[in-house]
């Protein structure tokens, strides 16, 4: 068996490491347009919410 750690080259490194580095930022672009996603989704929510309270308080009468 070869159970031995084998370290990697410079070269091998250095390239591990840029292809990281883009993997992070490609994944914190993807986390900003979820976080747009998102928070259009709350603003859509919240006009909503707003709508239905303002109907209700228009075709309830008040005491």
């Amino acid at each position: 068996m070869n159970d031995k750690l084998r370290i990697p080259d410079a070269e091998t490194r250095a390239r591990s490491i840029a292809n990281l580095r883009e993997a992070g930022r490609l994944l914190d672009l993807c986390t900003l347009d979820l976080d747009e996603v998102i928070a259009a989704l709350d603003k859509d929510l919240r006009a909503q919410s707003r709508a239905r309270l303002l109907h209700k308080s228009k075709s309830t009468p008040t005491i």
